[in-house]
């Protein structure tokens, strides 16, 4: 369709102000009830703070103290003295490459991984070493290896519900990465995302509450409310040494002076609510999970996935090496989604994967199912006359 309709037969599900249904983009959105009853129980509050500044660099105090509760409460003790709070955790990651990392600096990560995080270490000209995550988990001889041999400066891991996989590395595992990279002096980074979103199995501790007594000293733990609330809501944290965290604000400072006390006020009313609002939401996740498994059951037999236990998508095997044409093909037909290679530390892999999100209501995945296997069924051949932007959360 080279002038980019929908063709005819397939229906459209979304407003005239859609180009497509996006599948790029692995975020729910917040229900307007529970937007509209948070900003009128901050009303007041909000009220007291426009006789102040209004910039806190590390964050408001009491939203501190709070994600400071969370980790301690899930296994992890921790102060506020530790919590630093960002602008999602892009933005805590962003900071912590440009204060440990200079150019040239060894990253571990994983194979695939989530795209913009590997993004701003290429930006950041730092260069990556990439252990492999398979269908079957992490190859912890693999990272241990790789820890002891390259002595990163860094490594970067999404072990609770590994995107773009959705797979959970076990308990055992991550004592032998924590031991390994308390041998070579690594700091581990983990991305905690989607920790909360287990849809099959209990929601994992803290990925440093696995560390012996008293060594947790170069663990940080980055989080972000954009999976479990909303992406529009531009809070996340990292957990880290007090003295990091103080050396963090002041480079957050020079080009930040702080984040908007509306969105954190209304971060403190839905983390307070979490045992009211997070339960629904995983229900209606495993609801979207099951209409995509059968809607891929239907349309695309012949693609294999494994169901994640947890998460915000599935990451699809299509058997052969056409995701990158049919991510191309598939916005002609009105889906806009991103190829297996785009989530690759190393150039070149998973041209045969596509990361699939149910973050979107069942219908609108059962067309965007069908769209795809219908642009796979009319052809590859022709390219798609859009250029898309490679943007995907």
């Amino acid at each position: 369709m080279p002038d980019g309709r929908v063709p005819s037969g397939i229906t459209r599900l979304l407003g005239p102000q859609d180009t497509a249904i996006d599948l790029a983009r692995a975020a729910p959105g917040l229900p307007e009830q529970t937007l509209t009853d948070a900003l009128a129980q901050i009303a007041p509050q909000l009220a007291e703070h426009v006789h102040t500044p209004g910039y806190h660099p590390y964050g408001l105090p009491e939203l501190r103290a709070t994600i400071a509760e969370r980790f301690t409460r899930r296994g992890l003790a921790t102060l506020p003295e530790q919590i630093l709070v960002t602008s999602g955790a892009q933005h805590a990651l962003t900071l912590v490459l440009g204060l440990l990392c200079r150019p040239g600096d060894r990253v571990m990560v994983e194979n695939p991984s989530y795209p913009n995080a590997l993004d701003a270490m290429r930006r950041g000209r730092l260069r990556t070493v990439s252990v492999p995550v398979t269908d079957t988990g992490w190859d912890i001889e693999i990272i241990e290896s790789t820890l002891r041999q390259v002595v990163p400066q860094l490594a970067y891991l999404i072990p609770d519900f590994h995107n773009p996989t959705g797979l959970l590395m076990p308990e055992h595992e991550r004592v032998r990465v924590l031991r390994a990279a308390q041998r070579s002096g690594t700091w581990l980074v983990i991305d905690e995302t989607l920790a909360d979103l287990a849809l099959d199995v209990p929601a994992p501790p803290p990925f440093a509450s696995h560390a012996a007594p008293g060594g947790t000293g170069q663990v940080i733990t980055i989080g972000s409310m954009s999976k479990t609330h909303w992406g529009g809501l531009r809070i996340g944290w990292l957990r880290a040494p007090a003295r990091l965290v103080t050396e963090l604000a002041g480079q957050r400072v020079a080009t930040d002076m702080g984040g908007s006390v509306l969105d954190q006020l209304l971060a403190l009313a839905l983390l307070a609510r979490a045992g009211d609002l997070l339960p629904p939401r995983l229900e209606q996740m495993r609801r979207q999970r099951t209409a995509l498994a059968a809607a891929l059951t239907e349309h695309a037999p012949q693609w294999t996935w494994q169901l994640p236990p947890g998460g915000l998508s599935l990451w699809v095997d299509l058997g052969e090496p056409i995701a990158s044409a049919l991510a191309e093909r598939a916005l002609d037909y009105g889906v806009r989604i991103e190829g297996g290679t785009y989530f690759a530390a190393d150039p070149g892999l998973f041209e045969q994967r596509l990361r699939i999100p149910y973050t979107t209501p069942p219908d609108t995945l059962r067309e965007a199912v069908h769209r795809m296997a219908t642009a796979l069924a009319d052809g590859l051949s022709q390219t798609s006359s859009t250029r898309r932007p490679h943007w995907v959360a």
